[in-house]
């Protein structure tokens, strides 16, 4: 399916039940970009070549997947999530910018709140994430298998749509 399709069903599954995603982030050895989402027994593994700044293109798919150490590792960190702030959290934050103070303390009071769904955020400032940075996202030999099928999907359609972007420059 394609990023763009992954990402839709991301917003419907997360609005219906924002708490317990983990996102991971990385870029492979040609440049693509990797995300890997986990929620509850699901994981989500997109492929994708920016064309510009606002666009990109690229491939997902979606498994049922088992626990591994690794995945109990990242799922003792803070969930992803969407975190609206409220009126006294969103003036710390500018007094701290104001005065070029660290803004840590506030951050880690506001990861310690539940995510919420899109729809049910009222504050004019939402802190997004964590989203987790990472070389190298793949979590087992099985996504390693689905991140080479993704890469190859991606590339072919490069070669068909875009050539121009896979050519060197002289």
């Amino acid at each position: 399916m394609s990023a763009e399709e992954v990402r839709k069903e991301w917003v419907r599954r997360y609005n219906a039940n924002p708490e317990g995603w983990r996102v991971l982030a990385g870029r492979d050895s040609r440049g693509y970009y990797d995300l890997v989402v986990l929620h509850g027994s699901e994981l989500w593994l997109v492929k994708e070549y920016p064309l510009s700044p606002y666009d990109s293109v690229g491939f997902g798919v979606r498994e049922r997947i088992d626990e591994s150490e690794v995945l109990r590792r990242i799922r003792s960190t803070h969930p992803f999530g969407f975190r609206p702030l409220n009126y006294m959290q969103i003036e710390e934050m500018a007094n701290a910018f104001r005065n070029e103070e660290s803004v840590d303390r506030i951050v880690r009071g506001v990861m310690e709140t539940k995510p919420v769904s899109l729809q049910n955020i009222t504050s004019p400032v939402v802190m997004q994430g964590p989203i987790m940075h990472s070389s190298a996202p793949i979590l087992s030999e099985r996504q390693r298998e689905l991140d080479q099928k993704l890469r190859s999907e991606l590339e072919s359609m490069l070669q068909r749509r875009h050539p121009h972007l896979l050519r060197q420059f002289i």
